[in-house]
């Protein structure tokens, strides 16, 4: 530790100087020691001797836990702590925690892009501008606005309700699903899961990844969607069955797909999705911008803070 600073604090994620430089700012107090690169074997170093561990998008392999010698609280960089092992931790007397809803309005407004952009069709005209190809069709075969059109969210928690407040704004009929049931405070209509595969234009993801969401769309749910819809994912990958949605978009039974996230990340590059030229896919860049960096590094920052300090952390944000 270093002087009267915090920690170490190891950060499991690499990341250039100038974004480390941002983070080290935003992390006032804390000392850090942000992972060289994303193999095990840096993660394990990193971790050794550390108090406290911030795993990001990677997560935080069990063999790496089971080596942190000294740490007692792991703080997930973000919402999603299905690449933590919660079990082990637990074992081993760690606490383990989250910011639930610091990135949520960053990803609802991706949300709103990425249906934008796959409804029309803007990756196809962009990539054909830049090439040179002044292609100006009286109709773009396939575009339409969002617009009115009829929204089913899957998932309804804070990323889910400020999405369907977003949507209020394009006059759309927004329905959602929750597993916990209605919502109160929303102008949305609570609807069963077959409602809206089976009637929206468009089906977005907003659940976490559990053993109970785990594939929720599969060739099942994909058969129940019209052959117009539009699939948004920006939740987990592990929420659909890509196989199944695969041979469903290869054979145009839905219009198309706007992933953010898939099964194996970083995803392969012989990944089938990526070559449908009705798929609009990204890198997992739901959380990933200037205003939400600053957010969510003060979250975990001022959460291990506290728990350093014995304030104790917000019961909303503990796991185990």
């Amino acid at each position: 530790m270093s002087g009267d600073l915090i920690g170490p604090v190891a950060v499991l994620d690499a990341m250039p100087e100038d974004m480390q430089t941002k983070v080290r700012g935003y992390a006032e107090g804390l000392d850090l020691r942000i992972a060289a690169s994303y193999s095990e074997e840096d993660f394990a170093k990193t971790v050794k001797g550390a108090a406290y561990i911030v795993p990001r998008g990677r997560g935080l392999p069990a063999s790496v836990l089971r080596g942190a010698d000294s740490v007692r609280l792991v703080h997930q960089w973000g919402t999603g702590y299905d690449k933590i092992p919660v079990d082990l931790a637990k074992e081993m007397g760690v606490t383990v925690a989250r910011s639930p809803g610091v990135n949520a309005p960053t990803i609802a407004d991706l949300t709103i892009g990425m249906m934008i952009a796959a409804l029309r069709r803007i990756p196809l005209h962009y990539n054909n501008t830049r090439a040179g190809k002044w292609i100006v069709p009286e109709i773009v075969p396939g575009a339409r606005d969002l617009s009115s059109q009829k929204v089913g969210l899957i998932g309804f928690g804070a990323i889910g309700q400020l999405v369907a407040k977003r949507l209020t704004g394009f006059d759309c009929e927004v329905l959602y699903y929750r597993r916990s049931g209605e919502a109160e405070g929303t102008s949305a209509r609570y609807a069963e899961r077959d409602e809206i595969l089976e009637t929206c234009d468009i089906v977005s993801l907003h659940m976490p990844l559990t053993d109970a969401s785990h594939h929720t769309i599969g060739a099942a749910e994909l058969a129940r969607m019209s052959s117009d819809a539009l699939l948004v994912n920006t939740g987990r990958g592990g929420l659909i069955d890509e196989a199944a949605l695969i041979d469903t978009l290869t054979h145009k039974r839905i219009a198309g797909a706007a992933l953010d996230v898939f099964t194996e990340e970083p995803v392969e590059p012989d990944n089938p999705l990526l070559r449908l030229d009705n798929v609009l896919p990204l890198p997992h860049i739901g959380g990933h911008s200037e205003d939400n960096l600053k957010r969510m590094v003060g979250h975990w920052a001022s959460n291990i803070r506290a728990f350093h300090e014995g304030r104790g952390i917000d019961e909303s944000c503990i796991v185990t």
